[in-house]
Order: structure tokens, then C-alpha cells, then sequence
């Protein structure tokens, strides 16, 4: 990527930050917009502090999504991410369990693996541990159907 290249994608990623972040906290009901933004905070080199903030706030929406009784696979794959945020291993594999049961199409965990493997490699370019997140990736997409 050249300099100038750089230097706009930077700012594009900031904006979408904050578009996100605006959204969420217009409505913290709606967790959508909360994930976009601290997963895209997390992205950043380095990653936004304000993340440390927004995870729990996201965590709590999307919980508070789940115990109401109508969760789907989305819900559940957003606790998943949350948790592969929040570095909680053993709540993320029993957020993937829940979402592996809620599939409803392939989209659905290419997406959330897709999400986990741009997390794991902005961590693993800050020489942070992140195999475990490989391995959610991983029995994400052994859950799409042969083809």
C-alpha cells in the first residue's frame, strides 16, 4: 500500500469508527453497531483504548438480546466476538456453541470467521497470542456444509 493510501485508509477506518460508535451509543440496545465499532477499534495500530470502554456496554446489550428469548445466530455470534475481544476463551467456545446450533445459513459463520481472523491477525502482528482464536475460526468453518 502506498503512503497517500495509508493515510486514507487510516481516516476512512476512523470515521467508520465513530459512525459506528455514534450509533450504538445513539441506541446501546441495538449491540450491531456497538461489535462493528470495537472490533474496527481493535483493528487499529495501535488498537483504540476507547474499546476497553465499549466491550463491556456491547457485552451487556447483547446478553440482555439473548435472555429475552429470541436470540439468533446473529446474537450469538456477536457474543462470540465480544468474548474473543474481551481475551475470555471459555466464554467465546460456549458462545460458539450456542451459535453453531443457531445456523441458519453458510454466510452466517463465513462471516463471524472472516471477523475472528482479522482480530487474530492485528494481535498476532502486536506479537500477541491469539492460536485460540484460530481454532474458533477453524470449527467455524468446519461447520459449513461440503461443497
Amino acid at each position: 500500500m502506498k503512503a497517500g493510501e495509508t493515510v486514507v485508509a487510516r481516516a476512512l477506518l476512523n470515521k467508520a469508527i465513530d459512525a459506528y460508535r455514534r450509533g450504538f451509543e445513539t441506541d446501546w440496545r441495538d449491540h450491531y453497531p456497538g461489535i462493528n465499532a470495537v472490533t474496527l477499534m481493535e483493528l487499529k495500530d495501535p488498537p483504540d483504548p476507547q474499546r476497553e470502554r465499549l466491550i463491556p456496554v456491547v457485552r451487556y446489550s447483547v446478553e440482555r438480546r439473548i435472555a429475552g428469548g429470541k436470540a439468533d445466530y446473529w446474537d450469538w455470534a456477536t457474543l462470540l466476538e465480544i468474548e474473543v475481544l474481551g481475551n475470555n476463551r471459555e466464554d467465546a467456545e460456549t458462545a460458539l456453541g450456542e451459535a453453531l446450533a443457531c445456523i441458519r445459513e453458510p454466510f452466517e459463520p463465513e462471516t463471524t470467521a472472516r471477523n475472528l481472523r482479522l482480530i487474530r491477525e492485528a494481535r498476532e502482528r502486536r506479537n500477541e497470542e491469539a492460536e485460540w482464536i484460530r481454532e474458533i475460526e477453524a470449527t467455524l468453518i468446519r461447520s459449513l456444509p461440503a461443497s
